[in-house]
């Protein structure tokens, strides 16, 4: 399960793993483009079984009845039959335990980039994949869309992992499959070079399993007609109709539980021991179990079970938008929306109240414009850039940030910040505490900070967040996770 990066390689990984979920290319070997293969084929599989069936059968049936001199004939037929049935069935069930490998290596994978093997180290490595996602995604110009479509499921699973855990540390799931598995893995110490682990192994992996597929079921014909139209020509990504909607949403949910049932199978025991063995299928069949009851929950969010899913669904729907309204600004929105769903009782509070200690209200990777305060701890008169890179923020309006520029100048990320609501430019108090500068020397600032031409006619004078992607672009402006000194502003 061990998987070694370099650092400067780490964006390009991250790239990779949404592309082994979501990708277009002329293999075809993506997830969901497996998916979309499996269900095009389906029809034409099921008539090849029925015919083979059929032809079995009927083989069957002339043997009880054929005289003595046909008998060997239809014995031979008999005989065909049943290698070709066999041979379809093997090939079959082969396809299903490749497509679960498949989705097995990239949930080990995943986990090997987001996991550490304590509290700190764990959320360091998800703030850093988390981050990382948002800061690959574009936030301006074309393709916001198709790409935050691509990046979604990654980013969502990751969260699903990170609030399993925060509900289980809460004590808020009482479900006896997890919470024995919990158990039994605080006992086992956690690194990639443990064989089996029954925490990692037997919940968070399926739980990464039902995230990934959860929009599995949108690869059916039906809902790619909905979506696309017909002959393609559709804006995939337009606001749909209710009534195209709610048969978009019904369908995909069947077919993503038809899915997990008929195209995946479950892992297979290589040992000896007849007693490893029986023990070993229970517990995949109780891992499968597991996959399709979260599938099920999370269409009933105010479950806390159902909250693994979809609360992260919610949420990442935001945050990777693909709306045409789409606006970088109202990303830490997002958590706020949550807050009035809980509120509303659309959610589960407890498991909301969760979700947001994890997160915060500003995204990872966000672009956050704040005044940085002098050695006597006074504001000064300016404005400087930062980018959130931390998970669990010591308040929900303070996000843990890494500073990306100091007394106006870009520089190595060695600095770390906390940044109070007071002085950050997000909220009209931080923006109110600068409107005593006067207008040219904010235009100084802000043509000292802007990264580009058309990014300073955009931007107001005292912008409430700024867009780091083409900042993140350059390579060595990607370690924002290293150890850093951090500082309150």
């Amino acid at each position: 399960m061990s998987v070694s990066f370099g650092k400067a390689a780490y964006a390009k990984v991250i790239q990779r793993l949404i592309e082994r979920i979501y990708h277009q290319s002329p293999l075809q070997d993506s997830i969901y483009e497996q998916a979309i293969k499996w269900f095009d084929e389906k029809d034409l599989r099921d008539q090849k079984a029925t015919e083979l069936e059929q032809q079995l059968f009927l083989f069957e049936n002339r043997q009880q009845q054929c005289k003595k001199g046909d008998q060997a004939a239809v014995a031979r037929n008999l005989k065909q039959a049943e290698e070709q049935h066999k041979t379809f069935s093997e090939e079959i069930e082969e396809a299903r335990f490749q497509r679960y490998s498949e989705l097995l290596s990239l949930c080990r994978d995943i986990l090997s980039l987001c996991q550490g093997e304590n509290f700190v180290d764990t959320n360091n490595a998800s703030a850093k994949m988390l981050g990382t996602i948002q800061l690959i995604c574009p936030t301006r110009r074309r393709h916001i869309a198709r790409e935050n479509q691509k990046a979604r499921h990654l980013y969502k699973a990751v969260l699903s992992i990170r609030l399993l855990d925060r509900l289980l540390m809460d004590g808020l799931i009482d479900h006896p499959f997890i919470l024995e598995r919990y158990e039994a893995g605080k006992s086992v110490p956690y690194s990639d070079e443990t064989e089996y682990h029954p925490y990692r192994d037997d919940i968070q992996i399926p739980v990464l399993m039902a995230a990934i597929l959860q929009d599995i079921g949108r690869c059916h014909p039906i809902c790619q007609g909905i979506l696309k139209g017909a002959d393609g020509s559709f804006d995939e990504f337009r606001e749909l109709e209710a009534e195209e909607r709610n048969t978009f949403l019904q369908t995909s949910y069947t077919e993503t539980l038809n899915y997990v049932q008929d195209a995946l199978t479950v892992g297979r025991y290589t040992g000896r021991s007849k007693e490893e063995r029986d023990r070993f299928v229970q517990g995949e069949i109780e891992k499968r179990e597991l996959i399709q009851l979260l599938l099920k929950q999370a269409v009933r969010p105010q479950d806390v079970l159902g909250s693994i899913l979809r609360i992260p669904q919610i949420y990442t729907g935001m945050v990777l938008s693909t709306r045409s309204s789409y606006n970088y600004e109202d990303l830490p929105k997002a958590a706020l929306a949550l807050e009035k769903s809980a509120e509303l009782g659309k959610l589960s509070k407890n498991s909301v109240a969760a979700f947001l200690r994890i997160v915060g209200m500003f995204p990872q990777g966000y672009g956050i414009t704040y005044i940085p305060k002098d050695s006597d701890g006074n504001d000064m008169e300016r404005y400087e850039y930062a980018i959130v890179t931390g998970l669990y923020p010591p308040d929900f309006r303070t996000p843990i940030c890494r500073m990306v520029t100091y007394s106006l100048t870009y520089q190595a990320s060695a600095r770390g910040c906390i940044v109070s609501a007071e002085n950050n430019l997000y909220f009209a108090q931080g923006r109110k505490k600068l409107e005593v500068v006067s207008e040219e020397r904010l235009l100084d600032i802000l043509r000292k900070l802007v990264y580009n031409f058309e990014e300073r006619m955009a931007s107001p004078l005292l912008p409430r967040c700024w867009h780091p992607d083409d900042y993140f672009l350059n390579q060595k402006n990607q370690n924002l996770w290293n150890k850093a000194v951090v500082s309150q502003n």
